[in-house]
């Protein structure tokens, strides 16, 4: 969206204010990680660089881990306010599943969530309203998810979708959108 609204300013031939330009330089940041989701398209990368430009963002990636640093610190955060950050439910046939996900460029801060959000969606599963529970542990430096299931059915739902399988849990590289990466695999 930041990218077709920066579109409509160059259209109209107009140019955003530094603070406007840097607000949507950041969404493009966050939406697309940092140009490493596969959902990144050239444009989003075009208008990125000259909105940094406009900003006076000298250092794109250095500002990108700045910004997805400080709007992590999830540790702090209650698992329940976690989980739901960035929910999603969906239909497969007869099948409701439930996708979450949480970026950070911590591994070690990934790590300790992964026990915390495991015990989360085994110890409320049946308040979700879905039939199988995903959670998407995505790390924006390494490129990659540690995906978490819960419920009958889910592990062997994810094994089956992405060809490995470890105590309810996998490490996906590569993997860092829900939307092009995991909900067509699971459906």
């Amino acid at each position: 969206t930041a990218t077709i609204v920066f579109l409509h300013y160059q259209e109209a031939k107009k140019t955003p204010e530094k603070n406007i330009a840097g607000l949507l330089c950041s969404a493009i940041l966050s939406d697309t990680l940092a140009f490493r989701s596969p959902t990144c398209t050239g444009q989003d990368r075009e208008a990125a660089e000259k909105l940094a430009e406009i900003a006076e963002i000298d250092d794109i990636q250095a500002y990108a881990k700045e910004m997805f640093k400080a709007g992590s610190d999830l540790l702090e955060k209650d698992p329940h306010d976690i989980f739901y950050m960035d929910f999603k439910k969906f239909t497969a046939g007869s099948t409701t599943f439930g996708v979450g996900q949480v970026t950070s460029m911590d591994a070690d801060e990934l790590a300790e969530l992964k026990k915390r959000m495991s015990a989360y969606m085994n110890d409320t599963f049946s308040e979700h309203g879905v039939d199988m529970l995903f959670f998407m542990l995505t790390d924006i430096l390494d490129e990659s998810t540690d995906l978490i299931c819960a419920g009958e059915g889910a592990s062997e739902a994810a094994s089956r979708a992405f060809h490995s399988a470890e105590d309810g849990r996998m490490y996906l590289k590569g993997c860092v959108s829900r939307k092009k990466q995991i909900i067509p695999q699971l459906t």
